[in-house]
């Protein structure tokens, strides 16, 4: 048996329909009992007392109310008259009924358009008397802001364009046109007078910006501390990509506080206790949503930066991947993370010149399976000058191929934050801080900002691609929610591309894991889930000379453990015998910019003849030597089986010193290495030349085109020479 359905729709046609069969079944029924015909009408009173209820509960107008109780009493005295005149049945009585029916459904649509309208009109008037008012009260508030603009900024004729009311009811924009010549930072200045002529509370405030056009500014006005309020961190997990831009707070006004490492590089500061770390820790969280995008982080100062998104993997189990693709605790892990990102921006820049132009783009676009890497740096005080030029290369280099920095420090000095770095930095935000002179090195050029406008731990300024700093406060994101995060995300997290991992220094990457974790867990046990990450052979990465450390040399070759440039020593036999003194190497073309390699090399250090002092050297940056390199050109003579032949980069190295102030560049450089028996490539050489310019080893000189290399000994005493 079919169900019934009880909700089906009720037309007009089926409502007259049950109207005409109920009031004939109610006359009948009175007529066969003999029930006195009144109460058929009673019966029509009640229920026209229920229509009047219900459809005052409805809105429906008064006419309408009126109509529909005389439908009830015009049925309840039909059936009346019917039932006491004879039977409901018959004739008369049945075409009487009929011909009401008929005009009640006629006329019922009449009603319902006539009270359409009527709603219309009066919904328009009210809208109009409430326009009205809104209108009186708009006039009366933007007079009080032309005279509070006239008595405290002196700016005289500014007209109130809009005042608008923030969604959550904290507070509310003026916008405002200012009289001819008048520029929005000329009233910037006065955002605490103005604040205070409002009486705001401690915490609210007025900020004041450029508007859609010039000689427009908008007026926000905080009228509710919310930055004194913490605020979690969202719930919302679902995937993003790298190139959309991500919120790390919320501004007074209650609109995020954007950020984006996409195609630019950010740096933050905040003191001891100012929420730093937390800001940190939230830009972590909405770059781990995405699924185009790695992460490797670098803090040298316990791994802090690090540890409470690997704890929920490495300890706990709870998911099988680390959601941190790298961690650099120690200064000679970090050289190895920053030379293979210098080594991947090269290879990434040749080998991935088809997929740029796929995409018909100069970048190359992020992907699950070619992602961006972002190297976030915590606290860059204590670093080396070498890991910091190693870190200004990566941001000045990487951009077109994605690999980019975020980099952080606890104070915003030029010690801790190197000029260069900086500007390479357009997305930057501060936390509190106790100098106002701090902030203004690190919003320079911006109007000078005052820490009393962010007074609270997680308040601090955003300022993002052309923004200027805004006040916000950071999401609040605490170890629990972390330990959630890493969960939910760690099974979509992208791999390292194929040919990022074949890069020379992709030896250490794939025992990473096995090298970082027991030393950030020494006496833990890590969970079983991390074995196929640590259960690998591990290759340790390269250990830097200590500074003021004796060189160990070998007495019987001259060789040292050293850099580039330290494989042979300069002025032992072996040296001597493999490098001539002076035009004994066969005449070579001349090379692509102009110089002839057949005029010799100048195979002496300086005019008295003293070799430079050798410094201990990063031997991060040495790279051994291939088969094809150390192999001597045709015709060359071998050298004799007593002197090992130097690599290739012991060869450039010796070139640049040989080129001495005047320096030397990668084509020279390829032509003189190729008449020595080396077949290096101008691009392997460049790839040196950078590494080593980020480490201090030579000095670039000029740009473009017109760049050349100079070495250290050279570019910092450039009278020892000559």
């Amino acid at each position: 048996m079919p169900d019934l359905d009880w909700h089906g729709q009720h037309t007009l046609n089926t409502a007259t329909a049950t109207a005409v069969t109920s009031a004939l079944a109610a006359s009948s029924l009175t007529y066969a009992t003999g029930v006195h015909p009144v109460w058929d009408m009673a019966v029509a009173a009640g229920g026209a007392v229920g229509a009047a209820i219900d459809g005052a509960r409805r809105g429906r107008l008064g006419g309408t109310l009126a109509y529909r109780a005389g439908l009830w009493l015009a049925a309840g005295g039909w059936s009346s008259w019917a039932a006491a005149g004879g039977p409901p049945w018959s004739l008369p009585t049945l075409a009487a009924l009929a011909g009401a029916a008929v005009a009640g459904r006629l006329s019922w649509n009449g009603v319902g358009r006539y009270e359409s309208a009527e709603k219309l009109r009066r919904r328009k008037a009210a809208e109009v008397a409430e326009q009205a008012e809104r209108q009186e009260r708009h006039d009366a508030w933007g007079a009080q802001w032309k005279d509070r603009l006239a008595r405290i900024a002196k700016l005289e004729g500014c007209k109130v364009v809009a005042i608008q009311p923030w969604a959550a009811n904290t507070g509310y924009t003026v916008e405002t046109d200012l009289p001819g010549g008048a520029t929005w930072g000329q009233l910037k200045r006065f955002e605490d007078a103005l604040g205070s002529d409002l009486r705001l509370d401690e915490g609210c405030g007025v900020e004041v910006t450029g508007g859609r056009r010039k000689g427009t500014a908008i007026i926000r006005v905080s009228t509710v501390n919310v930055m004194q309020q913490d605020i979690p961190f969202p719930l919302d997990l679902s995937p993003t990509s790298i190139d959309d831009e991500f919120a790390i707070g919320l501004h007074r006004d209650g609109t995020p506080a954007l950020g984006s490492l996409a195609f630019i590089c950010g740096l933050g500061i905040g003191d001891t206790g100012s929420g730093k770390t937390n800001t940190l820790n939230v830009i972590n969280a909405q770059l781990l949503r995405t699924v185009d995008a790695l992460v490797w982080h670098i803090d040298t100062t316990g791994a802090g930066l690090s540890l409470p998104w690997l704890n929920s993997w490495a300890i706990d189990g709870t998911h099988t991947r680390p959601v941190i693709d790298w961690s650099a605790h120690t200064l000679d892990e970090t050289r190895a993370m920053l030379t293979m990102a210098l080594q991947i921006i090269e290879t990434r820049k040749r080998r991935y010149q088809q997929l740029m132009r796929k995409a018909n783009d100069t970048k190359l676009p992020a992907r699950v399976d070619v992602p961006e890497i972002v190297i976030v740096v915590d606290e860059t005080a204590d670093l080396p000058g070498g890991i910091k030029q190693q870190i200004e290369t990566v941001m000045n280099t990487g951009r077109a191929v994605r690999v980019r920095v975020k980099v952080s420090s606890l104070r915003a000095t030029s010690d801790s934050i190197p000029v260069p770095v900086k500007k390479r930095a357009k997305w930057r935000w501060g936390m509190y801080v106790t100098d106002p002179e701090e902030l203004s090195y690190l919003f320079s050029g911006f109007q000078q900002v005052d820490p009393a406008d962010a007074p609270w731990p997680g308040c601090g300024f955003n300022a993002y691609g052309t923004t200027k700093p805004r006040p916000f406060k950071a999401f609040v994101l605490d170890p629990d929610r972390m330990d959630q995060i890493a969960a939910a995300v760690s099974e979509r997290r992208p791999m390292l591309d194929e040919v990022s991992r074949s890069v020379p220094y992709g030896r250490y990457y794939e025992s990473r894991w096995a090298r970082v974790l027991p030393a950030l867990y020494e006496g833990e046990t890590l969970h079983p889930v991390t074995r196929p990450y640590t259960d690998v052979p591990v290759v340790p990465v390269p250990t830097a000379t200590a500074p003021g450390a004796a060189v160990r040399t070998n007495p019987a070759t001259g060789a040292t453990p050293g850099g580039p440039g330290a494989g042979i020593k300069p002025g032992s036999p072996e040296w001597a015998h493999l490098f001539p003194t002076r035009n004994t190497t066969p005449a070579a073309p001349k090379d692509a910019e102009g110089d002839g390699a057949g005029k010799g090399l100048r195979l002496v250090v300086d005019n008295t003849g003293q070799t430079p002092p050798q410094e201990p050297k990063d031997t991060a940056e040495q790279e051994p030597p291939t088969a094809e390199e150390a192999a001597p050109a045709a015709g060359q003579q071998p050298a004799s089986p007593s002197a090992p032949m130097p690599s290739a980069q012991d060869a450039a190295m010796r070139l640049l010193l040989d080129a001495g102030p005047e320096g030397t560049g990668p084509s020279r450089m390829e032509a003189d290495l190729k008449t020595l028996g080396y077949r290096t490539h101008r691009t392997t050489i460049s790839g040196w030349l950078r590494v080593w310019a980020a480490s201090a080893e030579v000095r670039q000189m000029g740009t473009g085109t017109q760049a050349y290399y100079v070495h250290r000994s050279y570019a910092t005493n450039p009278q020892g020479s000559n």
